[in-house]
This record gives structure tokens, C-alpha cells and sequence, in this order.
């Protein structure tokens, strides 16, 4: 009788469990993406490149298009990304990443059309559009494609 009570009791917690994870709902894509390009631009804003970049898928075909070219490869982006704010004794600046439209395509990718505001420390504010190619790997939406001007 005690066995009993003991399957009795494992069953009823592995159905309670499974009834609890189906019930949770998924982050709607946009709530997702919203939230990566949040916890981006406030990395950036602390000056912490490395969790920054990890928005970005770790592949080497990412890519980020601006009017100065094409970078392909993660590795050579973060390295831009360094080369052009990180500065001796100078901030990144804040950076704000405004959402203006998320459209799935599909359950793996979404395009993104954002606007970003980079203020820096001394200076005027830039501002510009970005349209970002976003992939879902595993539970995370991470950019394959950033095209900002």
C-alpha cells in the first residue's frame, strides 16, 4: 500500500507539472524580440560590449550592413563595434532602440524595423532607422541581419 501511495504521489506531481508547462503561454514573438533589443541597448548604455553583442546570433554568417560596407561574421562585428566606440576613458553612450514594426516570418525569423538614439557624452544625438533579420535559436530570437543608416 505504501508503493501505491508513493506511484500515487509521483504520478500526480509529473501531471501537475505537465498540466502547469502547457498552460504557460509563449512570449509572443514582438514581447520577445522587445526585450532582447531592451537588455541590448542597456548593455550598451553600461559600456558592456560583450553582453551587447549578444543579441546577435554567434554565426558566421551573421551580418551588419551600414553605408560604410558589409561585416559578415559575429566575431568581426563585435570587433567593429570595438574598434568604432571603445574608446580609453570614453562611455558608449545611451543608446534607446525604439520598435516600429515586428513581422514573423514564419516561426523562426521575424524582420524588424526599429529606430535607434545613440547619445553620446558630448555631442548630438544620432539617430537612424535599423531593420534587423531576427532567428529563433532554442527560446531566444537573436539577430542574423542588422542593417542600420
Amino acid at each position: 500500500m505504501k508503493t501505491m501511495s508513493v506511484l500515487f504521489c509521483a504520478l500526480s506531481a509529473v501531471a501537475t507539472t505537465a498540466a502547469v508547462s502547457a498552460e504557460a503561454p509563449a512570449v509572443p514573438p514582438s514581447q520577445a524580440i522587445k526585450q532582447a533589443l531592451d537588455a541590448s541597448a542597456a548593455a550598451w548604455s553600461a559600456g558592456d560590449l560583450k553582453t551587447f553583442m549578444e543579441c546577435y546570433e554567434r554565426a558566421p554568417g551573421t551580418r551588419y550592413v551600414s553605408s560604410s560596407g558589409t561585416i559578415v561574421g559575429y566575431d568581426a562585428i563585435e570587433a567593429m563595434y570595438a574598434s568604432r566606440f571603445q574608446k580609453p576613458g570614453a562611455s558608449f553612450g545611451k543608446l534607446t532602440l525604439e520598435l516600429i514594426d515586428v513581422k514573423p516570418l514564419g516561426s523562426q525569423y521575424a524582420f524588424v524595423v526599429g529606430r535607434y538614439h545613440l547619445k553620446p557624452d558630448a555631442g548630438a544625438e544620432v539617430s537612424g532607422i535599423t531593420t534587423l533579420l531576427f532567428h529563433k535559436v532554442g527560446t531566444r530570437w537573436l539577430i542574423s541581419s542588422d542593417h542600420s543608416s
